[in-house]
C-alpha cells in the first residue's frame, strides 16, 4: 500500500518510460480528482488527499469509510497501451486478493477491509474517459496507519513520544512477522523497504504493498522489471542491469533487503549512500547504484560494535549461496539484539541516576 505518507524512494522500472497518458491526466488534473472522489462517495468512501506518491498504475488516498480512517488503493493505470492497462489490471486483482488472504492469516500484514471496482458517471467527460481505460475503477481499501510508514516516523521521531530507535527496531521485528507469513506461503514480497512497513504505534508495524510480490510459482521473464533500488537484492539488481537470471531471485532477496532496513534503522546510515553521492542524473543514479549492489560491494557496511550484530547483517546479505534463507532465525537474533540494547539502556539509566544521587549528596 506504499507508505501512506509520500515515497521519496519510488518503486520503479529498471528502465523507465515517460507516460504521454500520465501527462495528459497531469494536465486535468482538478477535473480527474472531482471525478474519483464522485465515483467513491458513491461506494461510500470520502477521499480527503493522497498520501503516498502516485506511480503509473495506481495512486493511494486517505480517506474515511464507515466512520473509520483509510487508505485507499486506486487502480488508475497511466500507461499508453491498453495490453498493459489490461496485464496491469490482473497483477492488481491477485495482489488484492493476495494481501486479503495473507492479512487474514497475519495481523502483521496490513489489514484489508475490502476490494472491488467502481463504476464509472454515466455522464463522464470525453475528455477524462481516456483516464479509465477499463471503463471501472478497482480499488482496495486498507486500515490506516496512524503514524504512517517507517520512513515517516524516522524522520519525525524526536517530535513523536514513545518512538526511540529501539523501539523502531520493535516495530520492524513487527512487521517481520508478516514476512515470515507470507513466505511460509512461497510469497516472495520483493519491495521490503521503510516505506512498506506502516506503524501503527512504538513497537508495532505492518507490512503492507504487495504489489510486486510473486507467487514463486507463477515468475516470467516476460514481466516488467520493478524494484526499489536502494532496496534490492543483488539477484534483483543484477536482473533489472541485464535481464538475466532471474531465477535466483527469490525469497532470500527479501532476506537481504529485510537486512537493509534494519542496519539503517539500527545506524542510521543506507550502506549504499557513497555510490551515487554527487551524482546528480536520477536515471545515473539509478543504474550507478544497481551496479554496486549487484557487485555486492560492501565498503559501506561499518561494524556497529556488537558482533552478533554484525554477524547478523553479513550473514543476511552475503553471497546468495550462503545467505540466511529463514527470516524467522535473522528476526529472532534482531529480537536478542533489542534485548541486549533495552538491557544496556536500563543500566545506563540506572547508572546516570546513581551519579546524579551521589552528585547531589
Amino acid at each position: 500500500m506504499a507508505d501512506q505518507g509520500v515515497d521519496d524512494h519510488d518503486t520503479t522500472t529498471a528502465h523507465p518510460a515517460a507516460s504521454e497518458t500520465l501527462r495528459r491526466r497531469l494536465a486535468h488534473q482538478a477535473a480527474f480528482e472531482a471525478t474519483l472522489k464522485e465515483v467513491f462517495l458513491a461506494q461510500q468512501v470520502q477521499l480527503v488527499e493522497p498520501i503516498a506518491k502516485a506511480s503509473r498504475e495506481t495512486i493511494v488516498y486517505g480517506g474515511h469509510y464507515h466512520g473509520e480512517d483509510v487508505a485507499v488503493k486506486i487502480f488508475v493505470p497511466a500507461i499508453d497501451e491498453l495490453g498493459d492497462a489490461i496485464s496491469a489490471f490482473g497483477a492488481f486483482k491477485i495482489e488484492c486478493e493476495k494481501t486479503m488472504i495473507l492479512s487474514r492469516r497475519s495481523a502483521a500484514i496490513l489489514p484489508v477491509i475490502e476490494y472491488g471496482d467502481a463504476e464509472l458517471p454515466i455522464d463522464m467527460p470525453e475528455e477524462l474517459s481516456e483516464f479509465f481505460p477499463l471503463k471501472i475503477i478497482p480499488f482496495m481499501i486498507t486500515v490506516r496507519a496512524r503514524f504512517g510508514s517507517l520512513d515517516r516516523v524516522i524522520k519525525q521521531r524526536r517530535r513523536l513520544p514513545g518512538f526511540d530507535r529501539i523501539s523502531l527496531i520493535e516495530a520492524v521485528i513487527t512487521a517481520t512477522e508478516g514476512i515470515k507469513e507470507a513466505h511460509a506461503h512461497q510469497v516472495a514480497h520483493r519491495d521490503i523497504k521503510p516505506q512498506n512497513i506502516l506503524i501503527f504505534g512504538p513497537g508495532q508495524g505492518k507490512i503492507a504493498d504487495f504489489g510486486i510480490a510473486r507467487w514463486r510459482s507463477r515468475r516470467s521473464s516476460r514481466e516488467t522489471v520493478l524494484l526499489t533500488p536502494k532496496y534490492a537484492s543483488p539477484e534483483q539488481a543484477f536482473f533489472a542491469l541485464t535481464g538475466e537470471h532471474e531465477g535466483r531471485v527469490d525469497l532470500r532477496g527479501d532476506i537481504y533487503s529485510w537486512a537493509i532496513v534494519v542496519y539503517e534503522v539500527v545506524t542510521g546510515q543506507h550502506p549504499f549512500t557513497w555510490a551515487i553521492r554527487g551524482i546528480k542524473d536520477p536515471l545515473v543514479s539509478q543504474r550507478t547504484l544497481l551496479k554496486a549492489i549487484a557487485a555486492n560491494d560492501r565498503r559501506g557496511f561499518a561494524p556497529t560494535g556488537d558482533i552478533t550484530f554484525d554477524s547478523l547483517i553479513f550473514n543476511c546479505t552475503c553471497e546468495l549461496k550462503h545467505r540466511i534463507s529463514d527470516i524467522a532465525v535473522a528476526n529472532r537474533v534482531l529480537r536478542q539484539f533489542v534485548q541486549r540494547a533495552r538491557l544496556q539502556q536500563e543500566t545506563d539509566r540506572r547508572r546516570r541516576a546513581s551519579d546524579e544521587d551521589t552528585a547531589g549528596q
